[in-house]
């Protein structure tokens, strides 16, 4: 049935006009708006309370699942609230009551001041100390992160350093490369040769391992000059790698080094091309110079010649090629002497002064370059339109270090003179990382700097590379084996440093950084691999004077958890199996104690209880496990019961431990017996009861209360913790059994029920008891207690 508009207009008015005669109903005349703003008004009224409500929830819930009886702590905070410290009224002098009544409440109050101003002062100090050790970890990782070399040195505890545990490691493959793995086992092999007190071939299992992965021909140049470097020189003190003869010594070989990678080059370019090269005749330097040039120039010329011997490191090449062209002059004199970069001095004067009268002019630049080199001078001419590459540049400047140390004179011009030194500033700073695209091509510049004898920051520019990380570290364990690495001062500095002894530009490399740097990666995957490095720094000490080994184990075990695997455990007879670091020839039990205290400070009690256990310092087993006892000895839930059980299995190793704890120890064993023995029903209250008469910390005869008294002067802390709860425990007890015995008798007050009057006077000595402990106890401790105890006062 349809329905106009006009029938809804007259029901409409109906019921407006029905409404309007309810007297019982007031009349309220809101538009939207107003509507709006009252719904708002309730909406912001009920979310406030619904807050408060969720936010008491959840700080219950977060008391309930660490142990605190959550009402009865309300009960206790409520009788906080009510009590107030009104001040003392002050007596005449003549009232000696009241005198002596003010005294000692202005006493209490001023220990109750007192000890607020130090609670304040001691939480406050903590509250920095945390404060400050926390950003000493950002700042710590935030220098590693950024791996940057600076002038200045922040002092910044490497052992502060936290490793960055990443929980996707836990229980899978290993985070390590084959490559990283390859390198880990090398240096595995090295610490066991090192402890058996062997001579390791360090350099030649790393080339055999580079060698395997088949690394690209940038990384083995690195590795080769590396491999010359060791294989030649030793240095009981890197610093004596700065003497005059050494640096000069270390020139040669990476001259040596460049000449043997360019005939090598001259090699591969004639197989390459060996209709054009023609070889033939005696196979020697000088055919493949002829041939190389055939190849590369289609001219010949007897100073392309010369030059090609003498880049390939061929002095007798070269004489023979200017002998057999029948030229004859100072230039033989010097050949014949090139093997140790030293000629007569007039010789040397005469190819210069021919130079300089001519030949820089002369339209031949093999002429012109081998009279620069052969004569010593005009070494600021680069000879681009010869020396096309890295190599040959480093060469003939290299080439010209050697002359001018050997010539040993003052007088030449500065453009006839070059240093190591001079050259080591150009590779860094005329030319520097851009020049040579460092980060592109790590390898490349990494190569130059060891050229110039830049070691560590060869080093530093492949460390900072993600990819050339690892290539770095064990080229700078391969130069450290043999005393060429400058370390750095102490273990804080950044990855390069300047000391004033050094000469420059050379810098320190800070090794331990780069170690731990390194490791950081597999640390927790691969903790046995990691602790194999740190042995590499055992010997390095910090400000503190603490071996780096010791402190790097102990960072490690902390944050891997791998106790077992690093630390052994022990059996079921209390012997220790051997973990990874029993390899090692370290103080094992000072290493166990380090990690067991930085467990205990963090509150990881259970992991302090096992190290400790490790070190076998079972004083310290007891003490935490005397003050958790303690405190879980209420609650009847999970962590009353593991606690329990930690400490019975524990107890047969503890025999040896100090008399007073292993006893205060089995005590609150036995506590936990008679709590449980509580806990168990009607049926374990007797047995219970005759618990704490064994125990003799709580009086059930009149005789004895004095002696108990006393005895609790002796308790400690944690004991005295329990009293409270325990006499509560033994009035409920007495209470449950009291109403059992009454039951049973005949009169409530007559002779015939004994037991229930025996259990009324235990009652009244543990009432005395408890009003005579010189111990201030909670303040709702003594209410329970009378209600407990009214029913059996007749």
């Amino acid at each position: 049935m349809s329905i106009s508009f006009a029938d809804l207009l007259q029901s409409a008015e109906q019921l407006n006009a029905d409404t309007a005669n309810a007297a019982s109903l007031p009349r309220v005349h809101r538009n939207l708006g107003q509507i709006a703003e009252a719904g708002e008004r309730l909406w912001m009224k009920t979310a406030a309370m619904a807050t408060d409500d969720s936010a008491d929830v959840k700080a219950s819930i977060l008391l309930g699942s660490r142990g605190f009886d959550v009402p009865s702590m309300a009960q206790k905070m409520e009788t906080l609230k009510s009590t107030t410290i009104e001040p003392t009224e002050i007596s005449p002098v003549t009232d000696i009551q009241g005198f002596l009544k003010g005294e000692r409440e202005q006493a209490l109050l001023g220990a109750i001041i007192e000890s607020k101003n130090s609670t304040m002062k001691s939480a406050s100090q903590r509250h920095s100390q945390a404060l400050q050790q926390f950003w000493e970890e950002e700042k710590e990782r935030v220098l590693s992160a950024l791996l940057g070399s600076t002038k200045s040195d922040f002092h910044v505890p490497v052992d502060i350093q936290p490793l960055s545990v990443n929980n996707s490691y836990w229980g899978k493959e290993s985070v390590m490369s084959q490559d990283e793995i390859s390198f880990a086992d090398v240096i595995g092999r090295r610490n066991d040769a090192v402890i058996a007190g062997r001579r390791y071939p360090l350099i030649d299992e790393f080339m055999s391992t580079i060698h395997e992965f088949g690394e690209s021909k940038a990384v083995l140049d690195c590795w080769e000059l590396v491999e010359v470097l060791v294989n030649s020189c030793c240095f009981d003190d890197p610093l004596l790698r700065f003497k005059p003869s050494n640096s000069l010594d270390l020139v040669k070989k990476s001259v040596e080094y460049l000449e043997k990678g360019f005939q090598q080059f001259v090699q591969s370019t004639i197989c390459g091309h060996l209709e054009q090269a023609e070889l033939g005749g005696v196979p020697g330097v000088m055919e493949l110079a002829s041939s190389y040039l055939s190849v590369r120039t289609q001219e010949s010329s007897v100073w392309g010649l010369v030059f090609v011997c003498l880049r390939c490191g061929s002095a007798a090449a070269a004489l023979q090629a200017l002998q057999d062209d029948g030229y004859e002059g100072e230039v033989e004199s010097i050949l014949e002497n090139w093997a140790n970069i030293s000629a007569p001095s007039a010789a040397r004067d005469k190819v210069r002064q021919l130079y300089y009268g001519g030949v820089n002019n002369c339209n031949d630049p093999y002429k012109r370059l081998v009279f620069s080199i052969l004569g010593g001078c005009d070494m600021e001419r680069t000879h681009g339109d010869i020396l096309t590459t890295v190599q040959d540049y480093l060469w003939l400047k290299l080439v010209h270090v050697l002359t001018c140390s050997s010539s040993g004179r003052d007088f030449r011009s500065n453009k006839d003179k070059i240093s190591l030194s001079e050259v080591q500033e150009h590779v860094l700073q005329e030319y520097g990382e851009n020049h040579f695209n460092s980060l592109q091509s790590p390898y490349l510049y990494a190569l130059v700097l060891l050229l110039t004898g830049l070691y560590e920051s060869a080093i530093e520019v492949l460390y900072r590379n993600e990819e050339s990380r690892a290539n770095a570290i064990h080229l700078a364990l391969a130069l450290h084996s043999n005393g060429m690495i400058n370390l750095s001062v102490t273990p804080h500095q950044p990855v390069l440093s300047e000391c004033e002894d050094d000469p420059s530009p050379h810098k320190r490399l800070n090794l331990t950084r780069i170690i731990i740097g390194y490791t950081r990666k597999f640390a927790c995957s691969n903790p046995t691999s990691a602790l194999n490095y740190y042995y590499i720094l055992h010997g390095v000490q910090n400000e503190d004077g603490e071996d780096m080994f010791t402190v790097c184990i102990a960072e490690l075990i902390q944050e891997s958890k791998e106790y077992q695997t690093l630390l052994g455990t022990l059996d079921s007879s209390g012997r220790k199996t051997k973990g990874a670091i029993d390899r090692f020839n370290v103080n094992h039990s000072q290493i166990i104690s380090t990690v067991a205290e930085a467990s205990e400070k963090r509150g990881c009690w259970e992991e302090a209880v096992t190290l400790y256990e490790l070190a076998h310092n079972y004083d310290k087993v007891l003490e935490i496990l005397n003050e958790e006892l303690s405190r879980k000895l209420m609650p009847n839930d999970k962590a009353h019961e593991h606690i329990n059980e930690i400490a019975v299995n524990v107890e047969p190793r503890t025999t040896n431990a100090n008399t007073g704890l292993r006893k205060q120890f089995l005590l609150l064993l036995d506590l936990y017996k008679f709590h449980k023995l509580y806990h168990c029903g009607h049926d374990k209250l007797e047995e219970a009861l005759s618990v704490i008469g064994r125990l003799q910390i709580i009086p059930l005869q009149q005789d004895t209360i004095n002696h108990r008294v006393q005895a609790f002067k002796s308790f400690s802390d944690e004991l005295r913790r329990c009293i409270p709860d325990i006499l509560i425990m033994v009035m409920s007890i007495l209470n449950k059994l009291y109403k059992n015995a009454s039951k049973t008798g005949n009169s409530l007050y007559g002779a015939q029920n004994k037991q229930a009057q025996k259990i009324r006077d235990q009652a009244r000595v543990v009432m005395r008891f408890a009003g005579m402990l010189p111990y201030s106890m909670p303040g709702d401790t003594h209410a329970q207690l009378s209600m407990l105890d009214a029913p059996m006062r007749y």
